[in-house]
């Protein structure tokens, strides 16, 4: 790879005027400019851009932290963040987390902050340090602080002010946002929406992460909106129409099994994600059932793949292009030293009916 005196030697300038050229500076004459960009090219040189950062205090770098790739709904979400970026010059470093390491794996903070990125999105659940790693996660929390690193959170707001109390952030900090939906009122309305078409018997299916982290608010958020719909109605609530499996389209299929060969069934599910709906969906119809009319699916999220399944999901629609595009403006916006009053933003979302549901 090429290095800066190597484009000054070649343009017969100094490593000065080189420099001065790429931040964009109208001191160097146009002929020069376009003597060193084209000698920039021919030498196919790129800049360091973590050296850069040490001068400029910038690094044209945010990272991103979601739970997975694999669901779609995060996919959408980060090539949202990532088009954006790109328009800005921005580039994006990407960190999927395992949940069951969350509590036993830290690196993640220490990688960032040695990337010197300039902010930092966080969604889903945010990965606290086990009690052992709390101390040194809250000294390089302090050092992100002192540089004013902006966060933004897409998540609940009980996970967001856990975060904040791990490490000693207060509540009203300009530098931390959150964006968030709720769920519990769009699981109500889902859910009521089932009982008024004449079910009484709903199962309830959760995503496997359930498992293997007790303290995922966004779940017992889904899980409450489910339980107060059943209430108001005056239907008594059954564990064993609660179900959870692993994450996909496997784990609706499995789930689906299960409840099916209950002595009373349900005759209606509600899954916290699509690609678990459409495993039931796929499940059902491959037992013989008839859907809608036998079995009734509502799922979560409003993917892509709802729209052109066979039968077209019922879902609840999440606004994530809004949500990912605030998440970056906002974010853009800290980044350039302007200033927020601490918020948190919440977006609504939309039970759309198709043919999965009556």
């Amino acid at each position: 790879m090429s290095t800066l005196k190597e484009v000054a030697d070649q343009a017969g300038v100094s490593i000065a005027t080189v420099s001065l050229v790429l931040n964009g500076k109208t001191t160097v004459s146009e002929a020069t400019r376009e003597k060193v960009l084209a000698c920039i090219e021919s030498l196919n040189y790129r800049p360091n851009m973590v050296a850069r950062g040490f001068k400029t205090k910038k690094t044209m770098a945010i990272a991103v932290l979601l739970p997975t790739i694999t669901n779609p709904i995060y996919a959408s979400f980060i090539h949202t963040v990532e088009y954006l970026a790109h328009e800005n010059n921005y580039q994006v470093i990407l960190f999927s987390y395992d949940h069951e390491n969350i509590l036993s794996n830290f690196d993640y903070l220490t990688d960032l902050y040695d990337r010197m990125v300039d902010g930092i999105i966080i969604c889903g659940i945010p990965p606290l340090p086990a009690p052992n790693h709390t101390k040194k996660a809250k000294q390089i929390m302090q050092a992100f602080r002192e540089k004013k690193t902006p966060f933004i959170f897409y998540n609940e707001e009980e996970q967001f002010s856990v975060f904040l109390d791990t490490f000693d952030i207060p509540k009203n900090d300009s530098n931390f946002m959150l964006l968030k939906i709720d769920r519990e009122q769009a699981v109500y309305e889902a859910v009521k929406h089932l009982i008024h078409t004449g079910h009484t018997r709903i199962g309830f299916i959760g995503e496997g992460v359930v498992n293997t982290y007790p303290q995922n608010i966004p779940y017992h958020k889904k899980l409450a909106g489910y339980k107060k719909a059943l209430l108001e109605a005056g239907i008594p609530f059954s564990s064993e129409l609660l179900v959870t499996g692993t994450d996909g389209y496997q784990g609706g299929a499995d789930c689906f099994s299960h409840l099916s060969s209950l002595e009373d069934p349900p005759t209606a599910y509600v899954g916290t994600g699509d690609t678990i709906s459409l495993g039931i969906v796929s499940a059902a119809i491959k037992a013989g059932f008839s859907i809608p009319d036998q079995i009734a699916v509502i799922g979560f999220d409003n993917i892509q793949e709802a729209s052109f399944w066979n039968p077209k999901l019922s879902t609840i629609s999440v606004p994530i292009y809004e949500i990912a595009k605030a998440a970056f403006t906002n974010l853009l916006l800290l980044m350039g030293g302007g200033a927020i009053p601490f918020t948190i933003k919440s977006f609504d979302t939309q039970l759309i009916l198709r043919e999965s549901s009556h």
